[in-house]
């Protein structure tokens, strides 16, 4: 028998899975049960709605040798994330019940259940739906009618597995839990067979569970207080814009870009052929016509949509950006909220001018942006 190669592979199509749905339903806080090698997580560390993620498993040295794919790298502390994001690892096992996990929006269970043996199964399922009761789950596992495809021998997939359920029998499980617990469950799958073996059904078996109810703030604190049974391998915030220090980095960052662009645009129109510690100030009186006819002429792509930003300007001997023009840059508007905000970001952080309203480039002082941005 010829072996059945899913493009792509049947892993990646559970995990588009788990991300479709995520694109639809924007859940903030989701947890992985039986996270292994934390690949989901990791696929699912940057998605914009997620500010928790969890995972959770039994190994506890696959989750110390994998944990370090989730923590920052140093190219987030320069380029935050615009919204939270907290990432825990737990060692535990899923038919044990841990506050950690509660009031959460989604929890997967991908290729989980089927590892289970029938008593942790049940309990399982009651720490699933009946404690932590997430507003909704995927659970996937394997549809053992897919198999006479895999292979000619009636073995499981995998030596761990304690059970391998027809589609009949993952159906009738899921909707008496669903019935039990207060849930509406939906039924699809991953890894289609060709359309001549359509009947055996997808090779991966999916229930979407949703909750049908609001629960009490009486009985989330009794669950609340249930003592903690998991132990915490990992634990990292990502940096923010939603903390103050970086979000002042990220605005300084592309503030200060725009200014000195325009900076250097307005010596090169107006010393073409001269580098920037020859200009000599006399000579910058003499130009003021070439400057009128550079500021007529010349227009940022910010200018351009703004219509009215005032352009650099000579006064005594630098030249100053107006930051009402870095106010008119769409991402520094949006971070800051107000001029006043960009001020205050500002102001310490670069040379302005006297009333706090232009960035201050002196003609005759080497600028080193790098450098004030590393200061930054």
């Amino acid at each position: 028998m010829d072996p059945i190669r899913f493009t792509p592979p049947l892993y990646e199509q559970r995990y588009e899975f788990v991300k479709a749905y995520i694109n639809i339903h924007k859940p903030k806080k989701v947890a992985d049960l039986g996270c292994s090698e934390c690949s989901l997580l990791h696929k699912l560390k940057f998605w914009d709605c997620i500010e928790e993620l969890v995972g959770v498993d039994i190994d506890e040295e696959i989750l110390r040798r994998k944990g370090y794919t989730l923590m920052p790298l140093p190219f987030h502390y320069l380029d935050p994330l615009e919204s939270p994001l907290s990432v825990t690892l737990y060692h535990g096992s899923v038919a044990e019940k841990d506050p950690a996990l509660l009031g959460f929006d989604l929890i997967t269970c991908i290729e989980l259940i089927e590892h289970l043996e029938t008593k942790d199964l049940e309990q399982f399922q009651d720490v699933l739906f009946g404690f932590l009761a997430p507003k909704a789950a995927v659970i996937s596992t394997p549809n053992v009618e897919f198999n006479v495809l895999l292979s000619e021998k009636a073995c499981f997939r995998h030596p761990d597995h304690k059970f391998e359920w027809s589609r009949k029998e993952f159906q009738s499980w899921a909707m008496n839990i669903a019935r039990q617990y207060n849930y509406t469950v939906e039924f699809t799958g991953v890894g289609e067979a060709e359309p001549k073996s359509k009947d055996v059904g997808y090779c991966s078996q999916i229930g979407i569970f949703t909750k049908n109810y609001n629960e009490s703030e009486e009985s989330f604190n009794i669950k609340k207080s249930h003592t903690s049974v998991y132990k915490r391998i990992l634990h990292v915030e990502y940096p923010s814009i939603q903390e103050e220090k970086y979000l002042r980095k990220v605005v300084l960052k592309n503030a200060l870009l725009h200014a000195d662009r325009l900076k250097t645009n307005f010596l090169q129109n107006l010393y073409p052929e001269e580098d920037e510690e020859n200009v000599n100030m006399a000579d910058c009186e003499k130009k003021t016509c070439a400057v009128s006819r550079w500021i007529s002429g010349f227009q940022t792509p910010i200018e351009a949509e703004e219509g009215k930003v005032k352009p650099p300007f000579l006064e005594g001997d630098a030249i100053h950006v107006p930051l009402e023009t870095l106010f008119a840059v769409p991402k520094v508007k949006k971070l800051c909220g107000s001029l006043d905000v960009l001020q205050q970001m500002m102001n310490g952080e670069i040379l302005l001018s006297s009333d706090g309203s232009a960035v201050v480039y002196p003609l005759h002082v080497e600028h080193d942006l790098d450098s004030e941005m590393s200061d930054a």
